[in-house]
């Protein structure tokens, strides 16, 4: 913790030293992932990123912008940061991850975890056990950009991105243009909840796609010029999500209505 702090304020000290707010600019999608990131501000993302600022005594600004564009912009550096990315292979050429000491993404460190799911209309035969999917005659829905698809690809279905807006995926589904969406489970289920009228036609797989974690990326430039900052970011994000103060705003939150 000392080493973390240290670096820090020689973090504040330089930005001083050159007249400058000490600000970190972190780019996220502009479409509501509840309960994550919301387009209202709220979301438990903002809450856990805040005690980090707050520990670490830095300031972030927040850019929501279309997903893709957030890692085309971290990528050209734009964005000190992105959130909140699943791993995939590609995007190590647009920023970093943290790591282990086998230089392995650490898993010890991400924001969040998250399930996916496949949502169909009651009465439907499309089906997903786990191993295989079946009797789908037509597209599955997927947001735009999400690394969900590689995984509907793979099995040999075909991908429907053309939305960045759930609740659009979802009513075309209802519509019968997909015969399935595959949304993160979170995400899903709030947009049932908070429109009964879906909720009366469709449904949710028991079975998950799959579990991922979701991570902070940082810019390459960001590494470069401060890496034990970096470090002490993704530290702090492990810290704090493990923290009673964090858990306790996690309960409250889903608490609302």
């Amino acid at each position: 913790m000392r080493q973390v702090l240290c670096c820090c304020l020689l973090w504040l000290v330089a930005c001083a030293s050159h007249g400058a707010e000490p600000g970190l600019t972190l780019c996220h999608e502009d479409q509501d992932s509840f309960p994550w990131v919301m387009t209202d501000g709220t979301g438990l993302n903002f809450e856990l990123l805040g005690l980090v600022e707050r520990s670490l005594a830095l300031h972030f600004v927040y850019v929501a912008v279309p997903w893709k564009r957030c890692l085309a912009g971290l990528e050209q550096g734009l964005y000190d940061g992105a959130f909140a990315a699943s791993f995939k292979q590609e995007r190590l050429r647009m920023g970093h991850y943290p790591s282990d000491g086998a230089g392995q993404v650490d898993e010890l460190r991400r924001l969040h975890t998250s399930r996916y799911a496949l949502y169909r209309r009651i009465g439907s035969a499309a089906a997903w056990d786990g191993q295989r999917f079946s009797h789908f005659t037509r597209r599955v829905g997927s947001l735009s950009g999400f690394s969900i698809r590689d995984l509907l690809l793979a099995h040999g279905l075909e991908v429907d991105e053309s939305s960045r807006d759930p609740l659009a995926l979802l009513r075309m589904l209802i519509h019968g243009r997909v015969d399935a969406v595959a949304l993160q489970t979170q995400r899903g289920d709030f947009l049932l909840k908070a429109h009964p009228q879906l909720a009366q036609r469709l449904e949710k797989l028991p079975q998950p796609l799959e579990e991922k974690a979701y991570y902070l990326m940082l810019s390459k430039d960001l590494l470069a010029r401060e890496a034990n900052l970096a470090e002490a970011i993704w530290d702090e994000v492990r810290r704090q999500r493990e923290s009673p103060e964090y858990q306790a705003r996690v309960a409250d939150y889903l608490a609302r209505p």
